[in-house]
């Protein structure tokens, strides 16, 4: 039986127009974004016996490897470098990009190489295989710089993702981060952990405030910014307030981890290697 139009219009509301479909998609992309970040979809508890701090940086501007790595070395520490291969090299308007032999350095150095994606796309726009050719190239790439150099660790482009790429990235990686800012505790979400911004907008109370608070709750604080300059962008900070918030959370009894030993830290690595290492490491 059809629905003449007087009862079309009295489904959908009198007066009211249907709503077109590009608003229709725009909604179903916000939904599936916060099932993304809200949903846990790779549970674990958190076993670590220390409350742990670390401090991570996306796309990788070169002055992360310059400035950045340096402090984190003078205190002894180590961090987590979530790099896109395809934009190695850039020059953008306001920041030129790490180099593929400032990877290998980084790399020789002891910090972690994350993955970004290979041309840093906003998830949400990806199908299932355009997902699986970003992550390929940028594993393609890193094999080539360095061969033993395995992506273990990803970082999620603008920090968010479709509920649909979200189960298809996290089966390629131990852990998969966001930008949702919290402390991971309790049960973790490998598949969206937390992440805490720095830059233009945070300040040392801000950052006290939130290294104290996974002391209290012997959590898991990562931290993510994007350059590290003497002028930075207003996604990046200056080498002294991150110099600042490395000493703060030494002092208040925080390992200093890259997010690699971090799982290692909350019981989420296996305990053996071999077949199942060997499956993440090609994506599968």
């Amino acid at each position: 039986m059809e629905a003449n139009g007087a009862e079309t219009a009295g489904l959908i509301g009198e007066g009211r127009e249907a709503p077109e479909p590009g608003a229709i998609r725009r909604l179903h992309r916000k939904l599936s974004r916060g099932l993304a970040q809200y949903v846990a979809t790779r549970r674990i508890r958190a076993k670590n016996r220390e409350p742990l701090v670390s401090f991570t940086f996306d796309d990788v501007p070169d002055t992360a490897l310059i400035h950045g790595a340096p402090v984190l070395e003078g205190q002894g520490a180590r961090g987590t470098f979530y790099i896109a291969g395809g934009l190695c090299g850039r020059t953008e308007p306001d920041r030129q990009l790490i180099s593929s032999p400032g990877c290998i350095e980084l790399h020789r150095r002891g910090h972690e190489i994350g993955c970004h994606t290979f041309s840093h796309p906003d998830l949400q726009t990806l199908d299932a295989a355009a997902l699986s050719m970003e992550i390929a190239s940028n594993r393609a790439f890193f094999r080539e710089l360095a061969p033993d150099l395995v992506l273990e660790s990803f970082a999620y482009p603008y920090g968010r993702s479709s509920f649909a790429r979200k189960l298809q990235v996290q089966a390629c990686f131990r852990s998969c981060r966001g930008n949702r800012a919290g402390v991971n505790g309790g049960m973790v979400d490998l598949g969206m952990l937390r992440a805490m911004a720095i830059d233009y907008a945070t300040d040392r109370d801000r950052v006290a405030r939130a290294i104290d608070g996974a002391v209290g709750c012997n959590g898991w604080l990562i931290f993510f910014t994007h350059d590290v300059a003497p002028r930075p962008t207003w996604i990046g900070c200056t080498p002294q307030f991150l110099d600042a918030a490395i000493a703060y959370a030494r002092g208040r009894g925080c390992e200093i981890v890259t997010v690699r030993e971090g799982l290692r830290r909350i019981g989420a690595l296996p305990t053996r290697e071999g077949s199942e290492s060997e499956a993440w490491h090609d994506g599968r």
